[in-house]
């Protein structure tokens, strides 16, 4: 799984929210977010979205809490290698490294859970 549609899985539930609550970020236009197809207003695409957020967190809170807490901080809260050092007093190298890490045990986690 790319870390990127990782991050989409788990940001749509925010997008959703606060389109239902009529909240619009600085620039949104209404007519061009209504010209914009989406996939997210089918049943079946919002059900397929709900599985894997779940399959996300799921794997996420089974991974070890150094791994999931350096994964959560990079590919979810976006902070760089050198905020996350600063957290978690850890060396850059060692983030580099843990980060390499979970992002395979995420990998192979997915895989798994797809396989089922």
């Amino acid at each position: 799984m790319r870390f990127a549609h990782m991050k989409r899985i788990l940001r749509l539930d925010r997008v959703r929210l606060r389109g239902l609550s009529g909240v619009r970020g600085e620039g949104d236009s209404e007519e061009f977010n209504s010209n914009i197809p989406s996939n997210a207003d089918t049943p079946e695409a919002a059900l397929v979205r709900k599985a894997e957020a779940q399959t996300v967190r799921f794997i996420l809170n089974a991974m070890p809490r150094p791994f999931r807490e350096i994964l959560v901080l990079r590919e979810i809260e976006e902070l760089s290698y050198h905020q996350i050092s600063d957290i978690t007093a850890l060396p850059i190298g060692t983030v580099m490294s843990r980060l390499a890490r979970a992002r395979k045990a995420f990998g192979d986690a997915w895989r798994r859970e797809a396989e089922k």
